[in-house]
């Protein structure tokens, strides 16, 4: 699942934060040997803010290859498979979440609220539950502005055909409505409430593996909500898309299911006053 070229990827950047490193000690050093620095006020605070950025690019670098090393690409018609992608803590959403659909009974009009609030603007719908879209703030320059686009797809009765199915369905309205609303940034957003914990892993498959390209200059990032089993899938390999476009889905996946977590649920089992 790796993209083109990781080794050369992953050594290029090890070089360049090793001249990075290796620049900071080596102008912080020259700065204390220099008699027209001794009077600087601000020029320690200047070298750990630089030390703490270079810092946090570190851990990005090992956060990033630690998440490379662990790719795999799921069958999901190996049993063996399916239970080594079910025993992935990532993508569990909190225990008190399982059984979500029968807390959260109208889920997928709260959904599809959620992005109406936020100013996203509903369009043809089949055979989704809502096609949303929202322009963004960059200029024209006389052609169609830019939007951003979010699928959303219900069934209760997933599987790994139907997944693949709809991601194709997405690929080909991106590049068919192009033209008049280009969307370099597209998501989807799978829910269901199916209790066959296994067809649901097996349909999770087909989300991990996707490599979210569908097209020149467009992705397409899919994620799956499963309501009964308390989990949320979404791609692992995100290697062959702009950094721009990881960096926007991470940030609204993580902002998406922050909001899922945070809805008021019903009560399970509901206490009845006795008569």
């Amino acid at each position: 699942m790796r993209g083109r070229g990781w080794i050369r990827d992953i050594l290029s950047h090890l070089v360049i934060l090793g001249l990075l490193g290796a620049g900071l000690l080596w102008l912080q050093k020259k700065a204390g040997q220099a008699p027209a620095f001794a009077g600087t006020v601000y020029l320690d605070k200047a070298f750990l803010a630089a030390f703490v950025l270079y810092g946090l690019m570190v851990l990005i670098f090992l956060f990033q290859l630690f998440s490379s090393i662990q790719l795999e690409r799921f069958s999901p018609g190996n049993p063996d498979s399916v239970r080594r992608l079910d025993r992935i803590r990532r993508f569990g959403l909190p225990a008190r979440q399982a059984g979500l659909q029968e807390r959260w009974p109208d889920y997928r009009g709260q959904i599809r609220a959620h992005f109406s609030s936020r100013h996203w603007e509903r369009a043809q719908a089949e055979p989704f539950d809502a096609i949303m879209t929202r322009k963004r703030k960059l200029p024209a320059f006389g052609r169609a502005p830019l939007v951003d686009r979010v699928y959303l797809f219900y069934h209760p009765m997933l599987n790994v055909i139907i997944v693949d199915q709809i991601l194709k369905e997405c690929e080909r309205t991106i590049d068919e409505w192009y033209a008049d609303a280009p969307a370099p940034r597209n998501r989807l957003i799978f829910f269901t409430d199916m209790k066959n914990r296994e067809e649901v892993t097996s349909a999770g498959a087909g989300i991990v593996n996707y490599l979210c390209t569908a097209g020149y200059k467009t992705s397409l990032y899919p994620t799956l909500i499963d309501l009964d089993g308390g989990r949320f899938f979404y791609p692992l390999d995100t290697t062959l898309i702009p950094r721009r476009h990881r960096l926007h889905y991470w940030r609204t996946r993580l902002a998406f299911r922050l909001w899922i977590r945070k809805q008021p649920l019903q009560d399970k089992h509901p206490v009845t006053e006795k008569a």
